[in-house]
């Protein structure tokens, strides 16, 4: 029984809600993503700073680990002690300007894609197919990684002290990388990027949309956020798993600097892939993933219980400021000859 495919995309689809315009849409996903990335930011240091193993800094040429005071493949807890120590409280929001710039706009680009996507999908009874729900989710995802690359690359570079120190600024660090390291350097790791996000955010839709079915039969009276947070949750594990080597490929591509010149050791996912494997065996993709699956399944629940719980308010605001607009309009006289 494939009946929860079809139910309607939760996107401000609640009976009675106004409908969820474009602006709405944008705000409400840059809303999620501001408050996501703050609250969250700690995690994704530290993921970083796991994935910078002691094989890959020999290799790319970066300090190793143990410089920060931090053991050559050390677990969680000594990673974020290492961190502090280095760095105090403030090592932890390392990279927060640009990863706040990037998850602003990548997420209202995400919900705005996704609402066009499914408004041009659905069938005539206003509904989705469990296939156009995997393809709209994917889709979504891929677009605003795409565009938001040169982001995702200056922010994984501000986390890592090794490179933070080069740049002075996300506008110096775009400035920097695209004179030395030209295109290829501002879209490093975006295949991975894609590999990861595309089928991330098509699991999590569609894990995300069931698991809120069940929640809803199973707790009928429950209000909607924590229904819509425990079904992000959910959702978001159980794709962060599934996920996670590419994260791994794509950190390690970023970190590397493609300059023209000297030998690129990670200039391919084909030649990343082989050297993690290479030096690290499987357990070099999977490095980091304890604190990326908690970042990913709160931040999932939080994003989509932020979102939901403000696209109808910023849609009655939009709303409101164009009756009143539209209002003044229908009042002002018009000039005319007698």
């Amino acid at each position: 029984n494939c009946s929860w495919g079809r139910r309607k995309m939760p996107l401000a689809s609640a009976p009675g809600a106004p409908p969820a315009r474009m602006p709405a849409n944008f705000c409400a996903g840059a809303t999620s993503g501001v408050l996501t990335t703050l609250l969250l930011q700690p995690l994704d240091v530290v993921k970083t700073r796991m994935q910078v193993s002691s094989a890959f800094g020999r290799t790319v040429g970066l300090q190793p680990p143990k410089a920060l005071g931090i053991p050559p493949n050390a677990g969680v807890y000594a990673t974020l002690r290492g961190i502090l120590a280095h760095d105090g409280p403030r090592g932890l929001w390392r990279g927060t300007v640009p990863t706040v710039a990037r998850n602003m706009v990548g997420v209202g680009l995400y919900f705005v894609s996704l609402n066009t996507l499914s408004s041009l999908l659905r069938s005539s009874d206003g509904k989705l197919s469990p296939t156009s729900t995997l393809f709209v989710g994917a889709a979504a995802r891929s677009f605003s990684a795409t565009v938001l690359c040169p982001l995702s690359v200056i922010k994984t570079r501000f986390e890592a002290v090794e490179l933070a120190g080069k740049y002075r600024g996300v506008i110096d660090a775009a400035v920097k990388i695209a004179k030395k390291e030209r295109m290829r350097g501002l879209f490093s790791g975006l295949l991975p990027t894609i590999a990861r996000d595309a089928p991330y955010s098509a699991l999590y839709l569609v894990i995300y949309l069931r698991a809120r079915e069940t929640v809803h039969t199973w707790l009928p009276h429950a209000s909607s956020m924590a229904v819509n947070f425990a079904a992000g949750f959910v959702g978001g594990g159980l794709a962060t798993i599934l996920t996670q080597p590419q994260d791994v490929v794509k950190t390690r591509m970023q970190l590397s600097r493609h300059v023209a010149g000297r030998e690129d050791k990670y200039a391919t996912v084909a030649q990343a892939i082989a050297r993690v494997f290479r030096e690290e065996g499987m357990a070099g993709f999977f490095r980091g993933s304890s604190p990326r699956f908690f970042k990913r399944c709160l931040g999932s629940a939080l994003t989509w219980m932020v979102y939901e719980e403000t696209v109808k308010f910023y849609a009655q605001l939009f709303q409101s400021r164009k009756d009143a607009r539209e209002g003044r309009e229908a009042t002002t006289p018009t000039g005319g000859i007698g």
